[in-house]
C-alpha cells in the first residue's frame, strides 16, 4: 500500500474528491484554522478569567526568583526579564490553579502590568528592602501607578508589599519601608494633583489616593494593603504563598 492510499484509508470518504485525488488546499485550510480557533479559544478563556496574580517591582528586587519558588519550589540564577513569565500553579489542594504572571522590572517595560489589571486578582509589588532609601522615589511612583489603576480602584484589588532580601543586615524593617513610601507618596500627590481630569497613555484616569487635607495612609485606601517580610534568598516565602491563597480563595 503507498503513502497516498495509507493516508486515505484513514480519512472519512466525505473529504474525498475522488479516489485518485488528493485532499484539496482549501480543506487542508479549513481543518488548520479549526484547531487554531481551538486554540486560541483555550488560552483566551484562561486569560478572560480573574484568577491573575502579578509580581511587580523595580529590577533586582528579586521578583522572577520568587516568581520560580512559588512555581517549581527552586531558585534560578536571574538577569533582567526583557518579557512577563507566566505560570500556572496549584497553591491550595482543590482549588482551581492561580496564573501568576511576573512583569518585567525595566522601566520601560514595567508599564505592562497595565496590560493585565483586567483580569488580575492580585497584586504582589516586591521591594529590595536594603535599597530603599535610594530608590524611595521610584518605588512610590511605580506603586502610585497600580494603586492609582482604574481596576485597582473599581475592583479594589488586594496588593501585597514583600519586603524580600530580609537576610541582609542592611534590610529595613516592613514598618519602616512602610512610613518611607508613605511619606513619598504624600509628596507625590501634590505633583499629581493637577493632572486629576486628565487621563494617561493607558486610558486610565489619575486619581486622588487618600483622604485630602490629611498625609497620605495605605490604611485610606478601599483597597487592602499588606506588607510582609520575606527572602527569596532563603527561600523563605511561605508568607507571600498564604496571602496568595487567601486573596484567591
Amino acid at each position: 500500500m503507498t503513502q497516498q492510499s495509507l493516508l486515505r484509508s484513514y480519512l472519512p470518504p466525505q473529504v474525498l474528491i475522488n479516489d485518485n485525488e488528493y485532499i484539496t488546499l482549501g480543506l487542508i485550510l479549513i481543518l488548520l484554522t479549526l484547531i487554531a480557533v481551538a486554540v486560541n479559544f483555550s488560552f483566551g478563556a484562561k486569560r478572560n478569567s480573574k484568577n491573575t496574580v502579578l509580581i511587580t517591582g523595580l529590577p533586582f528586587a528579586g521578583k522572577t526568583v520568587i516568581h520560580y519558588l512559588i512555581n517549581h519550589d527552586k531558585a534560578v540564577e536571574t538577569v533582567t526579564s526583557i518579557k512577563e513569565n507566566e505560570a500556572d500553579v496549584v497553591l491550595t489542594e482543590g482549588k482551581p490553579a492561580i496564573h501568576m504572571v511576573d512583569i518585567p522590572g525595566h522601566e520601560r517595560l514595567r508599564f505592562k502590568f497595565s496590560e493585565f489589571m483586567p483580569i488580575a486578582r492580585a497584586v504582589v509589588f516586591v521591594v529590595d528592602s536594603a535599597t530603599v532609601p535610594r530608590q524611595t522615589r521610584l518605588l512610590a511612583e511605580y506603586l502610585y501607578d497600580i494603586l492609582s489603576n482604574k481596576f485597582t480602584q473599581e475592583e479594589r484589588i488586594p496588593v501585597l508589599i514583600a519586603c524580600n532580601k530580609t537576610e541582609l543586615l542592611t534590610a529595613f524593617r516592613k514598618e519602616r519601608i512602610q512610613t518611607a513610601l508613605e511619606t513619598e507618596i504624600n509628596k507625590l500627590r501634590q505633583t499629581r494633583t493637577a493632572a486629576l481630569d486628565t487621563q494617561d497613555s493607558e486610558g486610565n484616569e489619575n486619581v486622588f489616593l487618600g483622604f485630602e487635607g490629611k498625609d497620605f495612609s495605605f490604611q485610606d485606601l478601599e483597597n487592602e494593603v499588606e506588607f510582609l517580610e520575606c527572602s527569596a534568598e532563603n527561600k523563605n516565602i511561605e508568607s507571600i504563598k498564604d496571602w496568595i491563597a487567601s486573596v484567591s480563595s
